[in-house]
């Protein structure tokens, strides 16, 4: 003979079996936490200690202006625009710049550059970015008058040559 129980009682007891099961789970884990903080950590204790650096590590962007021939390769290739050059309205001079904390560390400005040696990886890590730094807006303000810059050079620098073609004296 075959008892059948109430869905309620069957519905309480697979509860009551769950809840056994998790109290179980909870004090493994409390457990284990109480037996960790005996334990050596496992990680490095950075700042305070130094890193392991593989061979191959990829860090700063070291640029040499000396050796640049301003052809903006690298500022084209740059995936996430770490990269950007402004220009001097007055004598068309270009600036490099740079911003650590938005490059990726790809190494593509360095793969592409034509004058070898004019940007190398260096093996020293980025720093980290503080609020000090106000990173974001500073750089999207560089960015943008960089970028600028150009435009209004390149306007300044198309209406002289129509200057000089309209009065052809010098």
């Amino acid at each position: 003979m075959q008892v059948y129980l109430p869905l309620s009682v069957l519905m309480i007891r697979a509860c009551h079996a769950l809840q056994d099961k998790f109290q179980i789970e909870i004090m493994k884990t409390f457990f284990t936490t109480i037996g960790n903080l005996f334990k050596k950590p496992a990680t490095i204790p950075f700042p305070a200690a130094a890193t392991y650096k593989p061979d191959d590590y990829r860090g700063l962007i070291v640029f040499d202006e000396s050796l640049c021939i301003w052809c903006r390769r690298c500022e084209t290739v740059c995936p996430p625009g770490a990269i950007v050059f402004s220009q001097n309205i007055t004598d068309g001079k270009q600036t490099y710049h740079y911003s650590p904390y938005v490059c990726i560390y790809c190494q593509e400005c360095v793969r592409t550059c034509p004058k070898q040696g004019c940007l190398i990886q260096s093996a020293e890590p980025g720093h980290p970015a503080t609020k000090e730094h106000d990173v974001n807006n500073v750089w999207n303000k560089l960015f943008a008058d960089s970028l600028e810059s150009r435009v209004v050079y390149a306007a300044e620098k198309k209406k002289q040559q129509a200057a000089a073609k309209a009065n052809p004296q010098s």
